[in-house]
């Protein structure tokens, strides 16, 4: 007897159980599954710059770039080959990287000058390797010219580097000019005085002559640079063409990294030096 009321207590209270689990089931609200949505991702926006507006004359005007003073070492010429644009290498002779540099721009198809010291009328400037001074005869300018131009191989034509002393003296000048006349170079007048007599006698001796338009890095800071080169933008538009002399130094070359593909995109066509001596 007592067997069978244990029997009958188990049953009621599991009976019991079962309904209370049945009734919890049916009155607690169910929990919603919850599925994050990922945040969209800004899209990183490559803004144009806004040159200051000008008056284009030329839709399509032609820039030559010098850069002088190479040959001291090579630290630049990476970042100017990844520029992928026309620049002339205007290199000193007779300094340990000269013929490296003139051969490694030749070979990637860079257009390469003499930059050939002359005397200068500051009498302390430094003087390069090779210097032509105005007390020379025929015999030693011609020895030197030769000896330079030896130095840097591949050249298409000759600048001057300092030589407000040279570009001033007639004689001195005609002989070098003979001498890039047997040759077959042109010379590049940086214009380094305004007392330069080399256009006149270029044009007698039959050589091809150019001549500066602009200095871009008289003073080695990053903004006056770039100040110059709006400068340059602002010519080039108004006069169809502009020659720039600039230097090997880290700061110039930065900013014509930057800046050349930005002309470029607004119509200026980069050229090789001898493109613009007439």
């Amino acid at each position: 007897m007592r067997t069978k009321i244990v029997l009958a207590l188990v049953t009621i209270g599991l009976v019991i159980g079962i309904a209370f689990i049945f009734w919890r089931s049916s009155h607690v609200p169910k929990r919603k599954i919850i599925v994050l949505k990922k945040a969209p991702v800004a899209k990183a926006v490559v803004r144009k710059r806004r040159f200051p507006a000008i008056q284009k004359k030329y839709n399509n005007p032609r820039v030559a770039i010098v850069i002088d003073d190479f040959g001291y070492n090579m630290n630049n010429l990476e970042r100017l080959f990844a520029v992928k644009r026309a620049v002339t290498f205007s290199v000193l002779p007779n300094l340990p990287y000269s013929k490296r540099i003139a051969s490694l721009a030749s070979s990637k198809r860079y257009e390469v000058i003499l930059h050939l010291p002359l005397e200068s009328n500051d009498k302390d400037a430094p003087a390069e390797a090779g210097t032509i001074r105005t007390d020379m005869d025929e015999k030693e300018i011609l020895a030197l010219l030769g000896k330079d131009i030896a130095s840097v191989p591949g050249v298409k034509g000759v600048s001057n580097h300092q030589g407000s002393k040279a570009t001033e003296d007639g004689y001195t000048m005609n002989v070098v000019l003979s001498g890039l006349k047997k040759r077959s170079l042109y010379f590049f007048d940086s214009l380094v005085t305004d007392k330069s007599i080399c256009g006149e006698a270029a044009a007698q001796a039959g050589v091809p002559y150019a001549k500066r338009g602009i200095f871009l890095d008289n003073e080695n800071n990053p903004e006056y640079i770039e100040k110059q080169m709006l400068s340059l933008r602002k010519m080039a538009f108004k006069y169809g063409s502009v020659i720039a002399v600039c230097h090997d130094r880290k700061n110039t070359i930065n900013v014509l990294s930057k800046m050349m593909p930005e002309l470029a995109g607004e119509g200026i066509e980069f050229v090789y030096l001898s493109e613009m001596v007439k």
